[in-house]
């Protein structure tokens, strides 16, 4: 169940249809599982194809490369999936709807494939919009109630590894990786980390970028400096140099939550907002870092989402007992502001942590 090449992602807008996508379900809450239909033209319930622990339901277009990668990949990992059951369902949204020739057309390529798994077609991209899906290949994970476990928005290098991870969590597939010496970092390097955590949350910015230059000094293999780093690029806007930073603290320590959030920040920044809202959607859920947490609250609060807002900000609270709304401002609703608030309340949470 891992490890594949790199692509890019391919990304479109069903903007011209009626009734496009707008909202994803939040996480935890009960999603559509209807009867659709099969390339034999019969009926399948998701309900029915579920198993008795969830279901994986990707959507995909054979005219996407990422897509037929995922697609395999799910295909191949089915049958452990299933001994812990979990089942798959390939939901095709290539076309609003099918003549008899395209369904042939598909159904060729499925068998060409050699795939196992069910394919389904989402006849005028109805369950495509109830599930908010922005990007093609998307990723739905059910729990056994029906309620969304997880979604995931692409089918990049990184995310793809998330994307299993998920799958074992649901399926309660716990995976021994090969015993490693535990990663020690130098002192130096450490200390210089804290002061220059410190200088920041004085407002000192150009010494705490020094204090996180020399910790990489230190030691070179410690990703939390170069994080830092990238947080005080996305800071100051400059989304090429936090990106070339994340590359390179993501390759020393694969799953980073510094670097899995201060991604999806990235992609707030360059307006990528539903990306980033998944992506701190299921970052909150499965850990503690409140800043995520705080970071999903303030997206949410500039997209009038008040409610869920709330909820985030009570959880970032709870853990750091930092509130973030004391760092918006009255008028964080706004997309810039929101940003700027994520920057103060990173600051000051960083310093309170450690």
């Amino acid at each position: 169940m891992r490890r594949g090449p790199y692509r890019f992602a391919i990304a479109f807008l069903f903007a011209a249809l009626p009734g496009a996508a707008t909202e994803r379900p939040a996480i935890g809450d009960p999603v559509p599982m209807p009867v659709m239909r099969d390339l034999r033209g019969g009926d399948r319930s998701l309900k029915e194809l579920a198993g008795r622990g969830g279901i994986v339901v990707l959507f995909w277009a054979g005219w996407s490369e990422r897509s037929i990668q995922e697609l395999r990949r799910l295909d191949a990992a089915a049958p452990e999936m299933a001994a812990h059951g979990i089942a798959v369902a390939a939901v095709s949204v290539e076309h609003h709807t099918l003549d008899d020739a395209e369904t042939m057309r598909l159904r060729d390529q499925v068998d060409r494939l050699g795939v196992h798994v069910p394919v389904l077609v989402d006849r005028g991209l109805t369950l495509f919009q109830a599930y908010g899906v922005v990007t093609i290949p998307s990723t739905a994970i059910i729990d056994r109630n029906g309620r969304l476990a997880y979604f995931l928005f692409g089918y990049s290098h990184e995310q793809r590894e998330e994307l299993f991870d998920a799958i074992d969590r649901l399926a309660g597939i716990t995976r021994r990786p090969a015993p490693a010496k535990p990663l020690e970092v130098a002192p130096a390097a450490r200390r210089r980390l804290q002061l220059g955590r410190l200088q920041l949350a004085q407002g000192h910015e150009e010494p705490a970028r020094s204090s996180f230059e020399t910790a990489i000094k230190a030691d070179e293999t410690f990703a939390d400096p170069i994080v830092e780093l990238a947080a005080l690029a996305l800071d100051s806007s400059d989304a090429v140099a936090a990106r070339e930073l994340l590359d390179r603290a993501a390759a020393l320590q694969a799953g980073h939550i510094g670097v899995r959030r201060e991604r999806a920040r990235l992609a707030a920044l360059e307006t990528r907002v539903a990306e980033a809202q998944a992506a701190l959607d299921e970052l909150s859920a499965s850990s503690t870092d409140a800043i995520a947490a705080a970071y999903l609250g303030y997206l949410l609060q500039a997209a009038g989402d008040s409610r869920r807002a709330a909820a985030a900000f009570d959880r970032a609270r709870d853990i750091s007992g930092l509130d973030p709304r004391a760092y918006g401002g009255p008028d964080s609703s706004a997309a810039a502001l929101a940003l700027r608030a994520m920057t103060a309340y990173r600051r000051e949470v960083a310093v309170a942590r450690h």
